[in-house]
């Protein structure tokens, strides 16, 4: 029995997602703020143009073609410049200030009785495992150790240090087993376990809480069927529901969709679900329909494989004016931009859930935010401001950059970029910024990042 369900693939993802978080960038404080001008303390040094005040002020199919010459430590360097100006779709841009949200008693309670309607759930952690479950673990677990034993393709000492391990974990198992009952425990104080279970209707879900994240889903009880229905009699060793990547871009709601609910129901479902949690400011990230897989195990050329369409996913984050924080910067993009053993600036929120004939089964949620400011539509520096800006840049800073002769910058981009307060550990803002850079082999390299409001340059070493 696999304690996580089929959740690995997304545990995975949120492991490494949770393995490239960073120290993030220092806000200046936003208690300035007044009218529709941002003061960060900060004077722009060129100021040739008047502010935006509307974001169609910006648009412009007119790219930004010029050659600047930048003296490196290797000599005079032209560069080339021919960007084209992409900018939000939407009128005016503004500073949301979020703060984390604190995943403690008091959030696990709504969670829990918003997914589980109100019905009992119950402690679900190793310790309080009944002990069916844990003679099912125990059985897996003695045949794991059996195959690895026999395995020939391991050396004796690796398979002796493993099946140590395992032996230490099984004896663990065993020795829960003196004080473990024989049906679950109602749970009562959550603040000393993160993990729950209880059931939506006949189906048996598990509940995981992390440091920023949480996580919902069906977990697979011995001989109980949760898969589409029309897999139900073909008895497939394996039924799952296939991967999804939480920017969904397809509609819910295709032909020979198994599931009895609407996409527009589903929908509606988890909209009441998202209120009950007190999330705010949610914009939709896409949806699609869910697909399953039914397979069985040994058929090398999956000649049995089959799949089919039941329920719907959606995907949610944060945002404003219809444009989400979390696809705003997409940081992965930028190769010269992170270093390896850094976290993802953009720290992104974001929320996915799967409704099926069962309910809203499944729920993903990644650094969940709360919003507490937002400013009224901020005054953008014009593009003649911002292009001095960076090639001021360019020209003073020149052997920061990979700069070479023919070296062409094609990337201009006006986005949402998240930085963190000066003060508060989990505070944040997000503020317009360009965005400039070249595009080498699909990765951006070469980031400049400039406050569109007063001009700042974000330099990537005050970000680490």
């Amino acid at each position: 029995m696999d304690k996580r369900g089929n959740i690995s693939s997304r545990n995975m993802r949120l492991f490494a997602a949770i393995m490239t978080l960073i120290e993030a960038l220092v806000l200046t404080s936003l208690t300035g703020c007044a009218g529709k001008k941002v003061d960060y303390g900060v004077d722009t040094e060129v100021k040739e143009q008047k502010n935006a005040s509307k974001v169609s002020d910006l648009r412009t199919d007119k790219p930004w073609v010029e050659n600047i010459t930048v003296q490196t430590k290797k000599g005079d360097v032209t560069l080339g410049i021919d960007a084209k100006i992409l900018v939000p779709d939407c009128e005016t841009m503004h500073v949301v200030g979020v703060e984390d949200v604190k995943l403690d008693t008091e959030y696990k309670k709504r969670f829990l009785d918003a997914y589980f309607g109100g019905g009992e759930y119950y402690y679900h952690d190793l310790e309080h495992y009944t002990v069916d479950e844990l003679n099912s673990y125990i059985d897996l677990k003695s045949r794991e150790l059996n195959e690895m034993n026999s395995r020939d393709d391991v050396d004796d000492s690796t398979k002796q240090e493993l099946a140590q391990q395992m032996e230490q974990d099984l004896s663990g198992y065993r020795d829960l087993l003196t004080d473990a009952k024989i049906s679950y425990t109602i749970a009562s104080d959550l603040q000393s376990c993160d993990e729950y279970a209880g059931y939506k209707g006949d189906t048996f879900c598990e509940v995981t809480f992390e440091e920023h994240w949480v996580n919902a889903y069906v977990f697979k009880l011995d001989g109980k069927y949760y898969g589409p229905p029309s897999f139900k009699e073909e008895n497939y060793d394996n039924v799952s529901q296939t991967f999804q990547e939480d920017n969904l871009t397809d509609s819910a709601g295709a032909d020979g969709n198994e599931c009895t609910r609407s996409a527009a129901e589903s929908k509606k479902l988890v909209q009441d679900f998202m209120g009950k949690l007190g999330l705010s400011n949610q914009v939709e990230r896409g949806e699609c329909d869910c697909n399953w897989l039914g397979f069985n195990n040994g058929d090398e050329n999956w000649e049995s494989r089959r799949n089919t369409l039941w329920g719907y996913v959606y995907s949610y984050g944060t945002g404003i004016d219809g444009q989400v924080f979390k696809d705003s910067f997409d940081s992965s993009e930028c190769d010269s931009m992170l270093r390896e053993d850094t976290k993802d600036i953009t720290l992104g929120d974001s929320i996915q859930l799967t409704v099926t004939d069962n309910g809203i089964i499944d729920v993903v949620i990644e650094y969940p935010v709360s919003v507490t400011s937002i400013s009224g539509g901020v005054e953008l520096l014009s593009l003649k401001n911002i292009e001095q800006i960076i090639k001021e840049q360019l020209k003073n800073n020149a052997d920061k950059y990979e700069l070479e002769i023919n070296t062409s910058f094609n990337n201009m981009h006006l986005t949402y970029f998240r930085l963190k307060d000066k003060n508060e550990t989990a505070k944040y803002s997000y503020v317009p910024v360009w965005s400039f850079s070249r595009l080498v082999d699909s990765q951006k390299k070469n980031v400049i990042l400039v406050n569109a409001i007063d001009g700042t340059i974000i330099n990537s070493e005050d970000v680490f």
